[in-house]
């Protein structure tokens, strides 16, 4: 009971004019964008059940995501780029805005809506195209994600400016060997993990002299606007990540609808690196619960089950708003509910089930809770 507790509360390529084969790779791609060449890389079939677009990091450009790539090809179109000055693709000397590279991207693979699953600064791209282009995406996984407009700490600052600071007598190896041992980025003793973080800069010195300058940032900035993002969202968080991110995953949990967090052990930042198949499991659980498709119940038997009800000796609310319902707890998040049937309603955000029991005079009487195999009875006060 305490776990679900716990988790309750915290809640082809233009397909080069021919299909895109089940899980073979299509041949790598650039794409011009005003007068910028991004390299960029899709694969599977434009027949799977979900698009997904892979946003990288602020230090390693796409390979981070290699661990996870043949996999992924194998269920759905994917899609990954180098944004601007990372890997492959060009940096550029004019303003442009990062969103509209990402339309552009989608446009020429011939993806009208994905899920986006970006990590880092790729989080914050995430969020800010979620803005911009709401009917384009279908879930957001957000990984050890930042928000624009939120400012971050000195101590953030410092430590970036510690571990870059061999780049300022031309010293690669240095910064590089500094990235790939900070205690953030990756938990504890992972020699593997590491050494992917200090090849990929060796590859691409040119990642580490990114700094963002020429991007042109909404206004207003993600931050004030993250309520008008209604697509569901999962936000993981590597236990070992700098408070920084604990703060931004915070930030965005409190005003996105439809979002959920986790908090991983025995993880840093880069939990495509570390923990690659645990992200792959929580990503198809998360399409999949994301895709399941709701019933029509009407408004009115809706409203019957709006009330106050008893769980685990708290008060738990079922509202009715904007036709539909939505449970609230205490100092808690709260969570949308979708209709299964005249009955029984989902939370896209949660594994959890919630069925509502009537009397025989129709009167309703108590709301269950199915958590797997367990099931909690809440009687309505």
């Amino acid at each position: 009971m305490f776990l679900f507790f716990a988790l309750f509360v915290c809640h082809a390529a233009v397909l080069c004019a021919q299909t895109v084969g089940a899980s073979n790779s299509n041949p790598r791609h650039y794409l011009e964008a005003g007068g910028v060449k991004l390299w960029y890389e899709d694969c599977g079939s434009a027949n799977t059940k979900a698009s997904l677009i892979l946003l990288h990091d602020g230090l390693i450009d796409s390979i981070t995501w290699d661990d996870e790539w043949n996999q992924l090809c194998a269920k759905y179109h994917v899609v990954r780029y180098d944004r601007r000055g990372y890997g492959r693709s060009e940096q550029g000397s004019s303003t442009f805005v990062p969103e509209d590279d990402l339309a552009g991207v989608m446009r020429q693979t011939r993806i009208d809506h994905a899920f986006i699953m970006g990590c880092s600064s790729g989080a914050g791209l995430a969020l800010d195209f979620a803005l911009a282009h709401p009917t384009m995406v279908d879930g957001l996984l957000l990984i050890g994600p930042v928000v624009h407009g939120m400012p971050s700490t000195a101590y953030f600052n410092n430590r970036g400016s510690k571990n870059s600071a061999p780049l300022d007598r031309g010293d690669i190896k240095d910064t590089a060997e500094n990235w790939s041992k900070d205690r953030f980025l990756i938990f504890g003793d992972n020699p593997a993990a590491r050494k992917k973080i200090y090849d990929a800069l060796l590859q691409n010195p040119q990642n580490l002299k990114v700094n963002g300058s020429l991007e042109v940032r909404p206004s207003p900035p993600a931050v004030l606007r993250l309520s008008e993002i209604h697509v569901p969202a999962k936000i993981l968080v590597g236990e070992a990540d700098i408070p920084d991110v604990m703060a931004y995953a915070g930030a965005i949990l409190a005003e996105l609808p439809l979002a959920t967090f986790e908090i991983w052990e025995h993880a840093g930042h880069l939990l495509q690196l570390e923990r690659p198949q645990d992200l792959l499991t929580t990503l198809d659980r998360f399409v999949d619960r994301s895709l399941r498709k709701e019933a029509n119940v009407s408004p009115t038997v809706l409203h019957t089950y709006a009330g106050q009800y008893t769980f685990l000796g708290r008060t738990a609310k079922i509202l009715f708003k904007d036709n539909r319902l939505v449970l609230e707890l205490p100092g808690s998040p709260y969570y949308w509910l979708f209709a299964a049937s005249d009955s029984r309603f989902f939370a896209r955000t949660l594994g959890s089930e919630f069925e509502f029991h009537k009397d025989a005079a129709g009167k309703v009487t108590e709301m269950v809770i199915f958590n797997g195999d367990q099931q909690i009875k809440c009687p309505r006060i």
